[in-house]
């Protein structure tokens, strides 16, 4: 037993134990820079740079986004992002978010953008008042009824606010219009047209909502019993 421990000891001794080296590239630059490269070097810095510092109205665009269980937070950030997106300068063309080749392309490729822009600020301003906003009044909801009062007033405040946007919208949808080619923004050439053509018309929808919220306050009052 004691030669099976001096033998194992002994090869320890001899032969050297070499550890795995894991290169932990992110906080040791120096050592083997040629033969290791974080995976995030492959990605072009410009764009990097762009979603950690935006400046163009393409990059707060590219920053929106839509959680699958979103909160009014989420929808509150989305309109921040959107309205500064509104206020700054557009990319050069070569960089935009489809292919520029003449000056009218990217005349209505702004246009489209700015559209697109106030559409989405409107519907995040709709979907916020639709979280104040009740389907239905119910002779037992008088017993919440100061809250619900409230909880419609929020919402006929974002349905309103949502207006301005929608007129927004439709301006720069019209204008992009007198522009006689198509981009190769699909999808917002397609929602360009609808508006245009008054298949989708947000003003009446909005209308329809506020319009419904006043039944509802309405109907709420009636609930209320005659004091004696």
């Amino acid at each position: 037993m004691k030669k099976i421990i001096i033998l194992v000891i002994t090869f320890l001794f001899i032969i050297p134990v070499s550890a795995v080296d894991y290169q932990y590239q992110y906080f040791n630059n120096e050592k083997n820079e040629e033969r290791y490269l974080p995976f995030s070097d492959y990605i072009p810095r410009v764009r990097k740079y762009n979603m950690t510092h935006p400046q163009q109205v393409e990059d707060f665009y590219l920053l929106y986004g839509m959680p699958l269980y979103y909160n009014e937070n989420d929808l509150r950030e989305n309109i921040r992002l959107l309205k500064i997106a509104l206020t700054v300068n557009f990319r050069h063309p070569t960089k935009a978010l489809c292919r520029i080749t003449t000056e009218q392309e990217y005349y209505k490729y702004r246009n489209l953008m700015f559209m697109r822009i106030n559409v989405l600020i409107m519907r995040d301003y709709m979907r916020i008042a639709s979280q104040y906003d009740k389907r239905d009044v119910y002779f037992y909801d008088v017993h919440y009824e100061e809250d619900l009062i409230k909880s419609f007033a929020i919402a006929e405040e974002n349905y309103r606010a949502a207006i301005p946007y929608w007129e927004q919208a439709l301006k720069y949808a019209k204008t992009a219009s007198t522009v006689k080619l198509t981009t190769d923004l699909g999808s917002i050439e397609s929602e360009r047209y609808s508006f245009v053509t008054g298949e989708i018309d947000y003003r009446k929808i909005i209308n329809g909502h506020l319009s419904r919220l006043e039944k509802k306050k309405s109907k709420l009052a009636s609930f209320r019993k005659p004091a004696n």
